[in-house]
């Protein structure tokens, strides 16, 4: 235990206690206080871990000082804590007034450097980012009637622009009746999304099932969607670039995953990057929300700024139809993404389940908006390294497929046009596919509710009128052979019995005998589709290789192989037979989703070129290849963008800092250390691209660029930072690194680990800060580095002159 002792009988006990490093719990007359330093740790260890909580920790804080655990210290700790953050809170606001960063929507419109931080002479994109939207079902809240005691009032909300507020999301709670409307009228939709694409998905009509809609819960009528009256709020639906990065939120009330959410996601969208932007978005029922989407009153301003692609993993549940035109590897302009960033953020933040779960709606809100920020500083730490690892797998596959390809041109004599055309005809088939004909349907139908013994042991004419003479002394007798003719005569009109030579019955005979194989086909993916989600939730989830799913389900799913066997079974009566599947066969078709080839047997397509295995594989490599190379041209893009976005962001911690120091050195104090702390971010960053710009066959430049809208002169008489010092030097002609000026001729001299544990601090602080101006430029903290900041301004105009 410790006491102080008050400056003066005027100074507040809270205000000696602060000045000392302790935070008190009660604001008059306090009896215990809380160190700043352990709240920071709480702080940093509950972001990096979410699961830890308030309990746990002050258990461990009474084990280090061998004190007996009492529940009232949880308790004063949390409302330290709770103060706490509304300092950090206020800290925050005050610092981004000072860089001007208070301005509408400034945090999503800057979000991720790599995505938005457009720059002006770069190379055009086919989309200008790529986002993924989903809902979650862990982060809910327990109603207050359902829970003991009596609630305090907290009238407290949401303290960032993150969160979208409910009036918003409400606006769009009755849109799918109204696109319904629509989709009940005409079946048209606003806007010129591609046609085809709708074709394959919204073949059936508006109120049939599809299979997105008996596979997915959140493609499924609205009705269907409730949730029990325990909870408030039932999760979040999130939407997130594809560098991690969580751009808008919003609760799910009362609900499970409405059409109202992903909707509201889309309108915010738009709202702030405006009609001009493109935007790639990933859902998991993307097939089926860009036919909501177009009939609903956002139509019309989504029109080519929002279009929709089903994420990679999601897609094993997913017919052909809809992976052909949906999966990001049939996708043009998407390259390596695979748009389940979501399921990334969400295995983030399902630690944070435990302290929301009875909380406050405030205090649950609070805690979301802990984990996103710390998710977004892991994100941007990691910006580098995404970078590097895609560009070398983009670079690798493209070397390894280009090597495949060749061969399978040399033996298939393919072309690339080819497997463009192999995917139009496939594309075509699968839009040629119908439901069963309705008649076949009726006919089946009729046929199985004949009694069939009549037919089967082929009874006479005059042994039925015998059966009817037999059975006229007794009535119900009689009824029965009357029912019998009459679905005889009634269902199928038959003037003459049918004998099992007759075509009519072996023609219902083999539709049966289909019938039945489809069914098997159902239910063979039906399984195994099943078995890989309850895999996910064992940890086993699709980012694994599907060798590993495909020994899972064999040593584990015993129905699997009664299906498999009972298809195997069904498929040998086909006329011709169709080819027996094996382990192998099964486990690369749900991964492709070729079931729905299987599925067709009225015609064999065994024939056609685009079905034979040889040239799937080959038409697959090509299009990983041709995804790959787009991947290279976003990440070139990307690698300016970052570079770019730190160079400017240090140059606006400097100017702040200038501009308040006078009236403000606490805040300038502030300011100086998250600069610091940035610029350790930004210089393990940098490496990351350093070593990018090092990789044979790299096509890219790490260079400055200048920022649309942004005032070139902002950057004079600033100190760069260690780390672009580095990356200058690297551009000095006669230096081993090339670093500003494109593709290097030394990528032999670092191996893909090289550097990986080196202590390359990158940050400096405040350059210049312990240095005196010489002879240089005012400001600039001596000759040394004014002299490197000329030389980088003029590689910088050289490089923009060929840009």
């Amino acid at each position: 235990m410790r006491s102080f002792t008050r400056a003066s009988s005027c100074e507040r006990p809270t205000v000696a206690l602060a000045l000392r490093g302790y935070l008190a719990v009660a604001p008059v007359l306090p009896t215990i206080a809380v160190s700043f330093l352990v709240l920071d740790a709480y702080h940093q260890l509950h972001g990096t871990c979410p699961h830890l909580s308030i309990q746990a920790f002050c258990q461990a804080l009474c084990g280090i000082h061998k004190v007996l655990y009492r529940r009232s210290f949880a308790e004063q700790f949390a409302v330290a804590y709770d103060v706490y953050l509304d300092i950090l809170h206020e800290v925050d606001i005050r610092v981004n007034s000072a860089l001007h960063r208070d301005t509408a929507n400034w945090r999503m419109l800057n979000a991720c450097a790599p995505c938005l931080y457009r720059l002006d002479k770069e190379e055009p994109l086919p989309y200008d980012f790529f986002a993924s939207m989903d809902g979650n079902n862990s982060l809910k809240l327990v109603d207050d009637s359902f829970r003991s005691g009596q609630s305090r009032r907290d009238d407290r909300t949401h303290r960032t622009d993150l969160f979208i507020a409910p009036d918003e999301v409400d606006k769009y709670k009755d849109e799918v009746a109204n696109s319904q409307k629509v989709c009940d009228g005409d079946n048209d939709v606003h806007g010129n999304v591609d046609q085809d694409a709708l074709d394959i998905v919204v073949e059936e009509p508006c109120n049939s099932k599809s299979v997105c809609a008996e596979r997915w819960r959140n493609a499924g009528p609205e009705a269907r969607k409730k949730m029990f009256s325990l909870f408030a709020a039932t999760d979040i639906f999130v939407s997130v670039c594809r560098h991690g990065h969580v751009l808008a939120v919003c609760d799910m009330i009362r609900s499970g995953e409405l059409m109202k959410y992903p909707l509201t996601i889309v309108a915010k969208l738009v709202e702030v990057y405006g009609p001009d932007a493109r935007i790639k978005i990933g859902y998991d029922i993307g097939c089926k929300f860009i036919k909501t989407l177009k009939n609903s009153s956002l139509g019309p301003s989504t029109d080519g700024v929002i279009s929709c692609v089903v994420p990679a993993f999601h897609g094993h549940s997913h017919n052909r139809g809809c992976q052909l035109q949906w999966h990001p590897m049939y996708t043009n302009g998407v390259g390596d993404e695979d748009f389940e960033t979501c399921e990334r953020f969400f295995s983030f933040s399902n630690g944070a389940v435990a302290g929301t779960q009875m909380s406050t709606a405030f205090h649950r809100h609070q805690g979301i908006e802990g984990v996103v920020g710390f998710w977004d500083i892991q994100k941007y730490a990691a910006t580098g390294k995404f970078i590097y690892n895609n560009y070398r797998g983009a670079l690798q596959t493209i070397a390894s497929g280009t090597r495949e390809l060749d061969i399978y041109a040399r033996d298939l004599k393919t072309t690339p046009a080819d497997y463009e055309q192999y995917l139009k005809d496939e594309r075509a088939y699968l839009r040629a596919l119908k439901v069963e004909p309705p008649e076949d349907k009726v006919a089946i139908e009729r046929y199985k509710n004949l009694d069939y013994l009549i037919i089967q042991q082929g009874i006479t004419g005059k042994e039925i009128a015998a059966i009817r003479r037999e059975y006229s002394h007794a009535q119900t007798r009689v009824q029965g052979a009357q029912q019998k003719a009459a679905r005889f005569e009634e269902l199928l009109d038959l003037d003459v019995r049918w004998l099992p030579s007759s075509t009519e019955y072996k023609s219902a005979l083999e539709e049966i005998t289909l019938r039945k194989y489809r069914r098997a086909v159902d239910n063979l993916e039906r399984l195994v589709v099943q078995r890989l989600f309850e895999l996910k939730k064992l940890g086993m989830n699709g980012y694994k290789q599907r060798k590993k799913i495909g020994q899972a389900l064999k040593t584990r799913a015993q129905a699997i192989q009664t299906a498999l066997s009972v298809y195997n079974r069904e498929a040998d009566t086909l006329t011709p037979p169709r080819p027996q599947l094996s382990w192998t066969d099964v486990m690369n078709m749900v991964s492709l989703g070729e079931f729905d080839l299987l599925r067709d047997a009225r015609q064999d397509i065994r024939t056609q070129l685009w079905t034979q295995p040889s040239r799937c594989d080959a038409t697959n490599t090509y299009f990983k290849v041709k995804r790959s190379r787009e991947e290279i041209q976003r990440l070139n893009v990307e690698i300016c963008r970052q570079f770019s976005w730190m160079i400017d962001e240090h140059i606006d911690h400097v100017k702040a800092i200038e501009e308040v120091r006078e009236s403000c050195p606490t805040l300038a104090r502030e300011l100086e250390v998250r600069l610091r702390y940035r610029n350790t971010i930004n210089g393990d960053v940098v490496r990351w691209l350093v070593k990018t710009s090092r990789l044979a066959g790299f096509s890219g430049r790490l260079v400055y660029g200048q920022r649309l809208g942004r005032d070139p002169g902002r950057m004079l008489g600033v100190a760069l930072p260690t780390w672009a010092i580095q990356v200058v030097d690297d551009s000095v002609p006669g230096s081993q690194c090339n670093g500003l000026r494109g593709p290097t001729e030394h990528g032999d001299h670092h191996s893909d680990n090289d550097d990986d544990n080196d202590n390359d601090n990158g940050s400096a602080g405040v350059d210049g800060e312990d240095m005196e101006d010489g002879d240089g430029i005012p400001g600039m903290g001596g000759a040394g580095i004014s002299g490197r900041f000329i030389s980088f301004v003029d590689g910088l105009s050289d490089s923009m002159d060929r840009m």
